[in-house]
This record gives structure tokens, C-alpha cells and sequence, in this order.
């Protein structure tokens, strides 16, 4: 094996082993706190039913300003406070919202490519990669499609160094996987 595909198949199992210990400590806490403690008094006061175009709202923002908040806890949200005959399109809408606000992070980096902020981040931070992001960009869009990686900050360093368009589309689709498998262990995991 090639130096270079051991060092992309390093940087994958490790970003993917990161993203799933913490998907497992969420997970697990997850379980904890609805199987063993007794939060139904507190569930009386504290009401989790939001309206879902605000919830809609907040996620879209959250992952447009680098992921703020975790999407499992829109998940969680969803199977908690909605009827679980809606879950799965709850983590459709999820997927999809975070697939428009990565092309949207994508396009702002596309716009950056054209200014003087670019210039400077190239000469500081960015130019001695941006060979390489070119060259191997598909698989860091593929990583922080399913990790917990940053996602819109990758798209829009991958937008600004001039990725194609078309690649980008094609290889952040991974993103739809992630919230498969996330939706499915919260499914899971849910006390029904």
C-alpha cells in the first residue's frame, strides 16, 4: 500500500473511530438518563415541545455556524416529544437540512475565494494544503460528512480552495449516511 493511501486510510478510521466513541457516549448517556432516572416530574415542568419550523429554524442555523449543536439532539428531540410514527421523517428533514446548510457553508467559501480575506488565509493558514485539499478533498468532505467533524467548516474551506461543484455534491452525500446510522441507534436506544 502507497504511503499516501495509508495516510487517508489512517486519517478515516481515525476521525471515524473519534465519531463513533462519541456517538457511544451520547448513546449511553442517552440510556442512562431515560432508563434509570426518573424524570417525569420533570418532564411536567419543563415542556420539550417546540414548534417544529423554529426547531427547523435553530438546526439550520446551528449547522451553518459549525454544527453548535450536536444533530443528535434534534433526534432525540424528535422521538421524544413527537409520535414516533414521524421520527423517520423527522430525520429525513434533518438530513436534508444539514446536506443544504453544508452546500450553503459550501457556496460562502466559493464567494471567499474571491476576496481579500482569502488572500490572507491562503499566505497564513491554508495555502501550503490547498494542493493537497484539491487533491484529496473528497475524502475530507466524506470524513466530516460522518464524524462529528465540523461539517460546514469543512465545506467552506473546501469551497474556498475551488473544489469542483459537482464532486462536492456527490461526495457530501455521505452526510444522508450519517444520519441513517445515528437515527437508527437512537431508534434503538429509545425507552419505548
Amino acid at each position: 500500500m502507497l504511503r499516501r493511501n495509508k495516510v487517508r486510510l489512517f486519517f478515516f478510521l481515525k476521525n471515524f473511530l473519534r465519531g463513533l466513541l462519541f456517538f457511544g457516549i451520547a448513546i449511553i448517556f442517552y440510556k442512562v438518563t431515560f432508563s434509570y432516572l426518573d424524570l417525569s416530574s420533570l418532564k411536567d415542568q419543563i415542556t420539550f415541545d417546540f414548534p417544529t419550523t423554529f426547531v427547523f429554524v435553530l438546526f439550520f442555523s446551528s449547522e451553518v455556524i459549525l454544527g453548535v449543536i450536536p444533530p443528535e439532539l434534534f433526534m432525540i428531540w424528535a422521538i421524544t416529544s413527537k409520535p414516533l410514527s414521524s421520527y423517520f421523517f423527522y430525520v429525513l428533514s434533518f438530513s436534508i437540512i444539514s446536506y443544504i446548510a453544508g452546500f450553503v457553508a459550501f457556496l460562502f467559501g466559493k464567494y471567499l475565494h474571491k476576496t481579500l480575506v482569502y488572500e490572507f488565509m491562503r499566505k497564513n493558514i491554508i495555502g501550503k494544503y490547498e494542493r493537497k485539499i484539491n487533491a484529496y478533498g473528497w475524502l475530507v468532505i466524506v470524513v466530516a460528512a460522518i464524524t462529528p467533524l465540523p461539517f460546514s467548516a469543512t465545506c467552506a474551506v473546501i469551497g474556498a480552495v475551488g473544489f469542483n461543484r459537482n464532486k462536492y455534491l456527490f461526495y457530501s452525500s455521505a452526510r444522508f449516511i450519517r444520519y441513517a446510522i445515528y437515527g437508527f441507534f437512537i431508534w434503538l436506544a429509545h425507552p419505548f
